[in-house]
């Protein structure tokens, strides 16, 4: 009888130990996910930013309008009623035409009398004309076509030295928890360093060091997406993407030999998108889109114009954003 009681007592905390292992694994399967999504928010906001700037530098725009607004002003004028004292002056006026046949005196105090009523009268009418008017105001929006033909050339430091001021209160919490996601140690540090070097560029307004520096930040971008995420799909749009903002980043120096190497990195990184069974049925085709797109990036590198590749790298941008 002890001796069932003692197996019993063994088997009741086997299977206890074995639901507290689960629970436990459960739990912490539970944490790590958790910690996954808030770090590839985090690293999804850090791209964001650094794509903001990097456009920022040439003025950029991944949208084809802008909204403007306008005020106008305008006058209604409004219809008001006479005072019953003008009705009484046009009254007396034409009593005094009447009496003509009347003393002399009495026209003459007749004249004077009707002068002072048309005098009121005149002074009744231009207040109340006065008051009549009103002013209102209204707004009136437009869209207004932004192009990269049409942008001015000149850098908005301000807004990037803003932008660069907003992550540095974001980059300590980020670096906890890349940290804890098991992220290279090498790397979030290396992030954080060339960062202090972009902000010192920045202030200093020196447009070419300062692309060279975002380009650098954005390298890190795929390097943290392989701890943050398992989809490959996003791991090779970030690849392919690091590849154009390198040769974005040269337009300035007219590099043209390194950014066609650039430009053909990243047509072969994101053929692989092409072959791939990670990609939904329904990308397919905008996929195929893209894959031609940077190609025809690439073929505007041997035309070595400005203007005709910012063209380009903007529509790709639109596009391999709404993926």
């Amino acid at each position: 009888m002890k001796k069932f009681k003692k197996i019993s007592y063994l088997v009741l905390i086997i299977i206890i130990a074995i639901l507290l292992i689960v629970i436990y694994s459960t739990i912490s399967a539970g944490n790590s996910k958790n910690d996954k999504s808030k770090v590839l928010a985090e690293v999804e906001f850090l791209e964001m930013k650094l794509e903001t700037m990097l456009n920022q530098m040439n003025n950029i725009e991944t949208r084809n309008y802008d909204v403007s607004v306008s005020e106008i002003s305008k006058q209604k004028q409004k219809q008001s009623e006479q005072s019953g004292g003008t009705s009484e002056a046009e009254s007396s006026e034409e009593g005094a035409s009447g009496g003509g046949s009347s003393k002399q005196e009495s026209s003459k105090e007749g004249d004077s009398s009707n002068g002072e009523q048309g005098s009121d009268t005149k002074k009744q009418e231009s207040s109340s004309s006065g008051n009549s008017q009103s002013s209102e105001t209204s707004k009136k929006f437009e869209l207004e076509p932004i192009g990269v033909l049409s942008t001015t050339q000149e850098v908005k430091w301000e807004n990037i030295k803003n932008e660069i001021e907003i992550l540095y209160s974001s980059i300590p919490t980020i670096t906890l928890d890349l940290y804890q996601l098991n992220v290279s140690q090498e790397d979030v540090l290396g992030f954080n360093k060339e960062f202090d070097t972009l902000t010192t560029i920045v202030k200093s307004e020196n447009k070419e060091e300062a692309l060279a520096s975002l380009s650098k930040l954005y390298e890190y971008i795929p390097k943290f997406l392989q701890n943050a995420t398992d989809d490959e799909v996003d791991k090779v749009i970030a690849d392919t993407k690091n590849d154009i903002f390198k040769a974005y980043s040269k337009l300035d120096s007219k590099n043209w030999g390194e950014i066609g190497k650039d430009t053909k990195q990243a047509v072969d990184k994101f053929s692989k998108l092409l072959s791939s069974t990670n990609v939904e049925q329904n990308k397919q085709y905008k996929i195929s889109k893209i894959f031609v797109m940077i190609n025809e990036l690439q073929n505007a590198v041997e035309v070595e114009d400005e203007s005709v590749f910012l063209i380009k790298y903007k529509n790709i941008l639109e596009e391999i954003n709404n993926i």
